[in-house]
């Protein structure tokens, strides 16, 4: 699902915050990458489910010996797409 382009830009803005990974469960160094994002959803308290509304994707960052999953925020990584402003929005 993942394009070569786009997982190559997540590897480099990885290794640029890290000094490598480490799986925190079995201290493995070698992992995979989701071939998809995640979008984790904000809930305003935990009796309902709402679909739609703020949310934070991610990428999955998978241990290939234990299965440990890490999950990397784009925006924080600089990778979400830039949202143009009109005048109503400013």
């Amino acid at each position: 699902m993942l394009s070569n382009e786009q997982k190559k830009k997540i590897v480099e803005e990885l290794a640029k915050r890290t000094n490598g990974l480490t799986c925190p469960m079995c201290q493995n160094k070698s992992f995979i990458m989701s071939d998809g994002y995640f979008n984790n959803s904000m809930q305003a308290d935990l009796r309902n489910i709402n679909i739609g509304g703020p949310s934070i994707p991610t990428i999955g960052i998978i241990c290939n010996r234990c299965g440990f999953v890490s999950q990397h925020a784009l925006g924080t990584l600089g990778l979400l797409p830039k949202i143009e402003e009109d005048e109503s929005t400013k």
